[in-house]
């Protein structure tokens, strides 16, 4: 066989199979193992070469280190929460499950990069799977999913946070999940994962917005002949019984936690309790009154950025770099980068957003169609509440805001860029200069520089 025939047959085994009505699930297969492999390879690295272990990267260093205080283990002298009292969890401003999450792969497997990272990894492939889940009981077909769950899979933001130990990455799995089941008719059950969900990271409750956007525009944009008001009765019903479901799970749920770590929180003008939180809504008001003082009333500054800067994919965060000198003659004549993770939306992806959301948005008004509807709605409901929070409208804006947390806004854009190459008057070439594109700043972005990792 000529090297030119077995450099080809993944792709010829691809032009005799893509009919085959299970060829969209076994491709997806093969994505969700690329992507594991990419987020599981150089786990340890980066190293810290004065202590040989792994290092933390970005805000790691407050829910690994949150993650050992709760297991009774002090962090290092200097860092997050070194001086907190042990067995409760310090990082009160967020509930505690995923850091629980991350408490108990380190008691398993260890306090290294293992034990951090290991439900990160999990649940960065389970969001993508769940994502071709949502497509297809959105309605979607299969090849239309698995684009969806594929940009997922390829976008340097979601395969970063999928790889390290920061709650984002939990909270939009459960939302992806959630509207998932609630699609599928199982309204209490997606209720219960919502709440689930907010007991990770508050911003879960989105996923109710989305739901009630969702209703709203099937009633809005339903078909001819139904009147609005009964239609209206029947999808209100499943609706408020997934918000309802939710908010008794969170409460329940929040409530089992913080008797189990007693969150405290720290200084500051917010009410906290020296010996933890026990009561769960004493919490959430402390969680909320916390969020409402990350303000910037001057305008972002460091890493902080407007949202609307996101959709440009504009001030991205350096996570944690390292890099290598090149000398000649004993001066540096340059510096290149070994390893760099960095806070970056694939741009191939994020330039598409505008106009595949408006796409998006034309065919919910025009062709009356449900996934459009649910592109638009998770879009609005996530990235929305973030442009009120941070406008500069005096003291009830300025709200600080990181390009990360498109993490939960990102699937969206995914379902509406792979809607928009679905379209049958769009040639075959552009779709396959597209996948070029995509895998040239996927290689760009990508954390290791090296094929060693170091």
């Amino acid at each position: 066989m000529t090297t030119f025939r077995r450099a080809t047959i993944p792709a010829r085994w691809f032009l005799a199979h893509r009919r085959h009505p299970v060829a969209p699930r076994w491709l997806l297969g093969v994505v969700s193992l690329l992507s594991l492999g990419g987020r599981l390879w150089e786990l340890p690295n980066p190293v810290d070469s004065s202590t040989n272990t792994s290092s933390l990267i970005f805000d790691e260093a407050y829910y690994v280190n949150a993650a050992r205080v709760i297991l009774g283990i002090h962090p290092p002298a200097g860092a997050s929460y070194a001086t907190a009292l042990l067995g409760h969890d310090p990082n009160a401003e967020h509930p505690p499950l995923a850091k629980l999450l991350i408490a108990l792969s380190m008691k398993v497997f260890g306090d290294n990069a293992w034990g951090w990272r290991l439900f990160p990894i999990l649940f960065g492939s389970a969001a993508i799977l769940a994502t071709y889940w949502l497509v297809r009981k959105a309605g979607g077909g299969s090849w239309l999913a698995l684009g969806a769950a594929s940009l997922m899979a390829v976008d340097n933001l979601l395969l970063v946070h999928g790889r390290i130990a920061t709650l984002d990455i939990f909270v939009v799995t459960f939302m992806l999940v959630a509207l998932a089941l609630y699609l599928r008719g199982n309204p209490a059950l997606a209720g219960i994962v919502v709440g689930v969900g907010l007991c990770t990271k508050l911003v879960a409750g989105d996923a109710v917005f989305i739901i009630v956007l969702l209703e709203a525009g099937r009633i809005l944009f339903g078909e001819a002949g139904h009147s609005r008001i009964e239609v209206a009765r029947e999808r209100a019903l499943p609706a408020l019984a997934t918000a309802g479901v939710g908010l008794v799970t969170y409460v329940a749920v929040l409530f089992g936690l913080d008797l189990f770590v007693s969150p405290i929180g720290g200084a500051g003008s917010c009410a906290t309790v020296p010996s933890g939180f026990h009561n769960p809504v004493q919490h959430t008001s402390f969680m909320l009154c916390y969020a409402s003082k990350l303000t910037n009333p001057g305008g972002p500054t460091g890493i902080a950025s407007y949202p609307w800067q996101w959709l440009l994919d504009l001030q991205p965060i350096d996570y944690f770099k390292v890099v290598s000198n090149v000398e000649a003659g004993g001066k540096v004549i340059a510096t290149n980068p070994v390893v760099w993770f960095r806070g970056e939306i694939n741009p191939a992806i994020i330039f598409l957003a505008v106009p595949a959301l408006c796409l998006a948005a034309e065919q919910a008004w025009r062709r009356r169609d449900s996934f459009s509807i649910l592109c638009v709605a998770w879009f609005v409901a996530t990235f929305l509440p973030f442009v009120v929070a941070a406008a500069p409208i005096g003291s009830y804006g300025n709200r600080t805001s990181y390009l990360y947390y498109m993490v939960i806004v990102m699937p969206a854009v995914y379902l509406a860029v792979a809607e928009l190459f679905s379209r049958r008057w769009l040639p075959r070439a552009a779709l396959l200069g597209y996948v070029a594109i995509l895998g040239y700043w996927f290689v760009t972005l990508y954390p290791f520089q090296t094929w060693s990792g170091s």
